[in-house]
């Protein structure tokens, strides 16, 4: 299955720090998502594109892998 452009995945393995949005906001291409930490390193998500995020499948302090989803954003 190919991934669609909305849908927002994990850089690489760690735990989320913070999540900047919430289901239902809307988003700008290159706004932040979310924040990743992985060995003292935090990497920030961006928004693919413009839309409306449509599903939140992470919260703080959850352990996630490289590619794992994260957000949809339609």
């Amino acid at each position: 299955m190919r991934a669609s452009r909305g849908q927002v995945g994990a850089p690489i393995p760690g735990a989320i720090s913070s999540v900047a949005v919430e289901v239902g906001q809307q988003v700008k291409k290159g706004e932040r998502l979310l924040v990743l930490e992985a060995m003292k390193m935090q990497s920030t998500v961006y928004a693919p594109m413009d839309g409306k995020v449509t599903k939140k499948l992470v919260n703080v302090g959850d352990k996630v892998d490289a590619k794992d989803l994260l957000l949809v954003i339609e």
